[in-house]
């Protein structure tokens, strides 16, 4: 629906132009402002920024998680944790490259985006699982806290299961 309404304004704005050498020059130059606006944004130094970005975000959903687990998912979690820093050490190793690279040619620039858009996907990942992690923990006490209160109102009906997430827990496969 967007793309349909932006197609019918472009084409309306471009029949506002009387000239058609003038027209086809503001498509020639909005197609290569895009162009070089999508050039900007596959430069490694871009790309390292918006890892460096998601790395930060990853941290502080972990360091958030680490506070309030204390339970038998510490061990998971400390899994995910090794996995963080392996990412950063792996976009430790993209600076370098980039430092060490000189004049770095097309080539040199594609393997470094490809590099940093596989960082991003495994750091995405640790904190999809570190957010599980303390979903399952979360469910696990409200399951003690409705059991506990059942008792004390009286009516130990033996639900005492653990929802299927935090059963679960030690097979989180990232």
């Amino acid at each position: 629906m967007v793309s349909q309404l932006q197609s019918s304004l472009l084409i309306a704005l471009l029949s506002l132009i009387p000239n058609n050498i003038l027209r086809y020059t503001a498509v020639g130059l909005t197609a290569g402002a895009g162009a070089a606006y999508t050039v900007h944004l596959k430069r490694p130094s871009v790309c390292l920024r918006h890892l460096d970005d998601v790395i930060e975000k990853t941290e502080a959903i972990f360091n958030r998680a680490a506070q309030k687990i204390f339970s038998s998912d510490s061990r998971a979690l400390t899994e995910e944790g090794v996995k963080l820093l392996e990412v950063k050490r792996s976009a430790s190793g993209i600076r370098y490259r980039i430092l060490d690279s000189g004049t770095p040619t097309w080539k040199i620039y594609r393997d470094l985006c490809r590099d940093i858009g596989e960082c991003v996907k495994k750091i995405e990942k640790v904190g999809t699982s570190v957010q599980r992690i303390v979903e399952a923990e979360h469910q696990r006490q409200l399951t003690e806290d409705i059991n506990a209160t059942r008792i004390v109102l009286g009516h130990s009906t033996g639900v005492n299961e653990y929802p299927p997430s935090a059963r679960n827990r030690g097979s989180h496969s990232v």
